[in-house]
């Protein structure tokens, strides 16, 4: 029965010789056929192809033979099936964490972040913050939104009248995010995949988990070749302007200053509460400004500023960057938060 089947489908079609399989070992490397083409179809995505289809695939196909393996195994189909063929689940070091208010998915074997979250001890000085300020129907850009604690914490505060903006480059990240929102039915959060810049553009990713940092693509194509690139845009480029921010929180380690040049117009027009990390020392080589620089920015804009210390108090500092300094330097950590409002 299965020789006939086999002498049945690899019959001669429309004019094509068939294809003898007497002596496979002489069918020349590498030769795409009619025949690859179905056994693509029969054994890649586990069905025979339609009518409509054959005549579009066969005469498409590509010349090389790996070539034609990759554009099935790259398909949509293939990837359901797999997930079904192979058992697929969600991963063993991946865990649906309970918070207040809501759950999110963190990554076991990230101690940068997923580990304190299970822990119930991710900045709780900063979640302090985001309880006292955000009200229902405001609406929250979370710039760096990692894994989304703050993002899902902002939703679950402001409820489905507000809506939350989540940017993160991390490809990871990004789909623990939207894992979340799913989780969570928070239809009122949006995830973008990208990096906040001050202008559009490319730029590279560094880094593993959470904690990952951009910078400009490099000059040289073999360093552009093997480096992870994710687009850049400006966030007054993708934040409607009818909608009035009122909290913003960043979190890009050291890029801080490149993302609010490109909300500029946003901070103006809405002139939301800002909650940003200040990391001083990274930030001349990241974003080529030091760290009284950025400040001075951010002051620029009508702010006044405070430190956000333990249990979420404010250490205030006025619009005096050397205050600020100050605090940092006494913190004996590579960063702190600062709040302006």
């Amino acid at each position: 029965m299965i020789r006939r089947l086999v002498r049945r489908v690899l019959k001669p079609r429309r004019g094509r010789p068939g294809l003898d399989l007497s002596e496979p070992w002489k069918i020349p490397q590498g030769r795409v056929t009619a025949e690859d083409v179905f056994y693509c179809f029969r054994l890649l995505l586990g069905r025979p192809p339609n009518r409509e289809e054959w005549e579009g695939h066969v005469g498409q196909a590509p010349a090389d033979l790996d070539a034609l393996v990759r554009s099935y195994m790259s398909s949509l189909e293939f990837s359901r099936r797999a997930d079904t063929l192979m058992g697929r689940r969600l991963d063993d070091r991946l865990s649906l964490v309970s918070a207040k208010g809501f759950s999110i998915y963190v990554q076991d074997d990230d101690t940068s972040v997923g580990q304190h979250v299970k822990r119930a001890a991710y900045e709780p000085h900063v979640t302090a913050i985001f309880r006292d300020r955000l009200r229902p129907g405001m609406h929250v850009l979370d710039i760096g939104a990692n894994i989304g604690y703050f993002t899902m914490l902002s939703a679950s505060l402001v409820g489905p009248s507000g809506s939350v903006t989540a940017i993160e480059p991390n490809p990871i990240s990004a789909k623990l995010l939207e894992a979340s929102r799913r989780a969570n039915s928070f239809d009122n959060v949006i995830v973008l995949q990208v990096a906040a810049g001050r202008e559009l553009g490319l730029l590279v990713l560094h880094g593993s988990y959470g904690n990952v940092m951009t910078s400009t693509a490099p000059d040289e194509a073999l360093a552009l070749m093997n480096s992870t690139t994710v687009p850049s845009v400006r966030v007054d480029d993708v934040v409607p302007r009818n909608k009035k921010i009122g909290f913003l929180k960043i979190d890009v380690e050291g890029a801080e200053y490149n993302a609010l040049l490109g909300a500029s117009e946003l901070i103006k027009r809405c002139h939301p509460t800002i909650v940003s990390e200040f990391s001083p020392s990274t930030m001349p080589g990241i974003s080529g400004i030091d760290g009284r620089g950025y400040l001075r920015f951010l002051l620029d804009f009508g702010y006044t500023i405070a430190v956000i210390e333990g249990a979420g108090t404010l250490r205030d500092c006025g619009t005096e960057p050397e205050r600020v300094m100050e605090a940092f330097a006494r913190s004996g950590v590579d960063h702190i938060d600062i709040l302006l409002h």
